[in-house]
């Protein structure tokens, strides 16, 4: 049942925002609060024996909510602000908790990729560039994980330059667009992607990747803000690099200063820019919710990234991987692919605030789930509990 209600988030979400523009308008303000209710309830079976036995990330996930709720209360912000942070808390927990089979992977993958026939005819020209850039990278890392998982079963043959295919397209496609944070974010993939042997066995390296693409995209803001105060107008594909960013960036440090523990809640009126609009993920969490909830979300997000490197590391025979008496196991490709996604959404927080609001929380904790769940070959005995 469990398996069920989490395909069907997935699928609504996908449906929801990436067919039709106006449906994607009105859906998205009720998104946080959906997804809340159904991790809430794909958990709700676990908290009895979690709270008996005071797991660490059920009592962090409980203070960023209680804690986010309070500051909203007293920065007199909007109450749905509080669930963006108690959604990437609730993500960080539940990810330990639920477990995917191949069928689901299977499920889930093709789910995510099929829009992209739509959006090569027309659907596309409705939404922002930078959305629509965002939107197939996300289709092209859900169509290669399509590949692996339908190539173990139908015997696909040159899987790697299928894989490649969609990938440079979606690459240029983002280049047509401007998209140049779903560019940045392919490139890290890329990256992950040709050292994921490396990554993965040196555990300082992994740590170091995560600290960069969490604590890092804030200290971005302050490079940021530095180079546009001493460079001059530099172009990247028609848009100046220092598009405006560096002002609202700037404002916004300035009033963190002023209420660090609490945030500047969603309520704060900026001066440096017509909506606000933080256009960092992990930035927007410290600057909104302030200090202690963005340690809380940071340490849930390092623990579950743990869970993944560890389980990627231990030698496994599962889904395609084969066990080595050795080192590093040859891990199969859907897990190269999904952390190498997971990564890629991450460090689109230099410049957006993606993967940290829906529907990209759900993107995220599924590339999360596929690259930290063993799973069964069968898919039938071990699926969500």
């Amino acid at each position: 049942m469990g398996s069920i209600l989490y395909s069907a988030l997935f699928i609504y979400l996908v449906a929801a925002s990436f067919v039709n523009q106006d449906i994607y308008a009105f859906t998205v303000r009720y998104d946080s609060l959906l997804i809340f209710i159904v991790l809430f309830i794909l958990v709700l079976p676990h908290l009895k024996e979690d709270i008996k036995n005071k797991d660490a990330d059920l009592i962090m996930a409980f203070a960023t909510a209680a804690l986010s709720v309070l500051f909203v209360l007293i920065t007199r912000s909007g109450y749905g602000a509080a669930l963006i942070p108690s959604d990437l808390a609730l993500v960080c927990y539940a990810s330990k908790r639920l477990k995917l089979t191949d069928n689901s992977v299977l499920c889930l993958s093709f789910a995510g990729a099929c829009p992209v026939i739509l959006w090569y005819s027309h659907v596309r020209w409705s939404y922002n560039f930078n959305m629509a850039g965002f939107a197939f990278m996300l289709m092209a890392y859900f169509g290669m994980i399509l590949v692996e998982e339908a190539g173990d079963r139908c015997e696909i043959k040159y899987r790697g330059f299928i894989k490649a295919v969609i990938f440079i397209t979606a690459f240029i496609l983002s280049m047509l667009y401007h998209s140049r944070t779903a560019m940045f974010g392919m490139a890290v993939f890329f990256i992950v992607y040709m050292l994921y042997g490396v990554i993965s066995a040196n555990k300082w390296l992994y740590r170091i990747l995560f600290i960069l693409a969490t604590v890092g995209a804030v200290a971005f803001t302050a490079v940021y803000i530095m180079l546009a105060s001493n460079a001059g107008n530099i172009t990247l594909l028609y848009k100046d690099v220092f598009s405006g960013r560096e002002a609202i960036w700037r404002e916004l440090w300035g009033a963190l200063l002023n209420s660090p523990v609490t945030g500047i809640g969603s309520a704060y009126e900026l001066k440096s820019f017509e909506i606000f609009e933080v256009h960092n993920g992990m930035f927007d969490i410290l600057t909104v919710h302030g200090i202690p909830v963005f340690a809380l979300v940071t340490v849930l997000m390092y623990r579950m990234f743990e869970r993944v490197r560890h389980h990627i590391t231990k030698p496994h025979t599962a889904s395609g991987s084969t066990t080595q008496a050795a080192g590093l196991p040859k891990a199969c490709q859907t897990y190269r692919i999904a952390l190498s996604a997971a990564f890629s959404m991450m460090f689109t927080s230099y410049f957006e605030n993606y993967f940290t609001v829906p529907p990209y929380s759900i993107f995220f904790m599924t590339f999360i789930l596929i690259a930290g769940e063993p799973r069964d070959n069968g898919g039938a005995a071990k699926g969500f509990d």
